[in-house]
């Protein structure tokens, strides 16, 4: 068989393990079951995710499976990979783009086993997380956060200019 094929059956396949997801109450980034809004805001695109069940997190910075419910807002810098504002169903991927911060707050059993974190929860938790400046970059980032009203997030980033010039 070849790749194209092989490539060509996968994407006839997406639908049918999106609704396998839905039905087995579980979702995989955020998409599934699960519920999502995608909101503007001042420089950036707000996407506030609830999951429902098993939700799986394959993100290599936030790597984990929350068994439960989980509600997640993600500050994505306003690009045109961003997604589009509006309510999604089965949820919205935010594959390939990397949020400026993350809030999360989880209910039931979650186990986390990442780059930041390695660890287990049972209860409730809520945590934020920020993403770095990469080591040769030099940037100011100002971000002001308010998660429960998402239309209110400001994000600006400049990258920072040598005093010389140069």
């Amino acid at each position: 068989m070849t790749f194209t094929r092989r490539l060509k059956e996968a994407g006839q396949a997406v639908p049918l393990v999106a609704a396998a997801l839905t039905v087995s109450a579980c979702s995989i980034d955020g998409v599934g079951f699960a519920s999502s809004e995608v909101i503007e805001a001042q420089g950036a695109r707000i996407v506030r995710t609830e999951t429902y069940g098993v939700a799986l997190r394959s993100a290599a910075d936030d790597a984990g499976v929350t068994i439960g419910y989980s509600w997640t807002l993600a500050v994505i810098p306003d690009c045109a990979a961003a997604p589009r504002t509006g309510k999604y169903s089965f949820g919205v991927s935010t594959a390939g783009l990397r949020p400026v911060a993350t809030v999360r707050r989880t209910g039931g059993f979650a186990l986390d086993i990442n780059r930041r974190t390695i660890g287990a929860m049972l209860g409730f938790s809520e945590e934020a997380m920020f993403s770095a400046i990469p080591r040769d970059a030099s940037m100011v980032r100002r971000l002001v956060l308010t998660p429960d009203e998402p239309s209110k997030i400001e994000f600006n980033q400049i990258p920072e200019q040598s005093p010389c010039g140069q």
